[in-house]
């Protein structure tokens, strides 16, 4: 009996799957869903959903009987000189008729979703997530401290902020914070990281008359990425001062496309940066300084 257990973004998806790799029919096979699956918040704690297929037992009755019925050939030879032929519903009178498989079929059959084997709903604990109102710190730092505090318990994540204070840029606000979790945020160029910063940025900046910059980071994500763009920027810049051609970067995030441009426009006066591309494909491009740039 076959047997195969898949995970896929849905349960639909998953039992698509599993029937592809059995080479079985929909009807051929009993659904057990082992996870529904979960989406997560913004993306992030998203589990898959998993199903296990299993192919049905058949007890020879029905279909299968009528077909090895069919198989049967008279025990009176073969070939096209055996005497008197008759003709073919004479060959036929005397055998049985198969039985045909009956239609009134239990309603529980019917039911498309009879196959699956579903467990017991899950008994889940009402939980109020209505807070009192607070009034938001006049401070930016105090506020942005508050707002991520908040966010990371509903998310039902362990963290605690390390770091909290005015950045050296003026209007730019830096918060650290540690978390067992902190893989979560910076996997995939710290889309995690990026969300939740857009996420407080929004929160601070509602009612605020002088936008501030919120700058959150955890296992010191944004220096190692920075220190590593820095030596990358190093030989590219060497290639297109020697090349004469402009080199593309591969796409990035805003915070470290704007890195790019100042430390170039700091360090590398021979070369100098412009952005292409749109959305998450936006790129920054390094090229050679033209000759009336040079001439200023």
């Amino acid at each position: 009996m076959k047997e195969t257990k898949v995970e896929a973004k849905t349960i639909q998806d998953a039992v698509e799957i599993g029937l592809i790799e059995l080479g079985l029919r929909r009807d051929q096979v009993e659904v057990v869903v082992v996870s529904e699956g979960t989406k997560g918040f913004l993306g992030l704690g998203a589990k898959k959903a998993c199903v296990t297929l299993r192919e049905k037992k058949w007890t020879g009755s029905g279909h299968h009987e009528e077909r090895d019925t069919r198989r049967e050939r008279p025990s009176s030879g073969r070939g096209r000189n055996n005497g008197s032929r008759g003709s073919r519903r004479e060959r036929y009178e005397g055998r049985p008729r198969p039985a045909r498989p009956s239609q009134d079929r239990p309603q529980q059959e019917r039911r498309p979703d009879a196959g699956y084997e579903r467990r017991p709903d899950a008994v889940y604990q009402d939980v109020s997530l209505a807070m009192d109102a607070v009034q938001a710190p006049e401070d930016p730092a105090d506020h942005a401290k508050l707002a991520l505090t908040t966010t990371l318990k509903l998310m039902g994540l362990e963290a605690s902020v390390t770091d909290a204070g005015r950045g050296a840029e003026e209007g730019v606000v830096s918060i650290k914070f540690d978390s067992p979790d902190s893989a979560v945020f910076t996997a995939e160029n710290a889309r995690g990281l990026q969300s939740l910063q857009f996420l407080v940025n929004s929160i601070i900046n509602k009612n605020r008359k002088n936008r501030v910059s919120v700058r959150i980071d955890t296992a010191d994500y944004w220096n190692k990425k920075e220190e590593e763009l820095a030596a990358k920027i190093e030989s590219v810049v060497k290639e297109v001062v020697g090349t004469a051609r402009p080199y593309r970067l591969e796409p990035m995030s805003a915070p470290l496309r704007k890195f790019v441009h100042s430390l170039i426009k700091t360090k590398y006066p021979e070369v100098e940066t412009l952005s292409e591309g749109e959305g998450k494909w936006r790129k920054v491009v390094i090229r050679p300084v033209t000759r009336q740039e040079a001439a200023k």
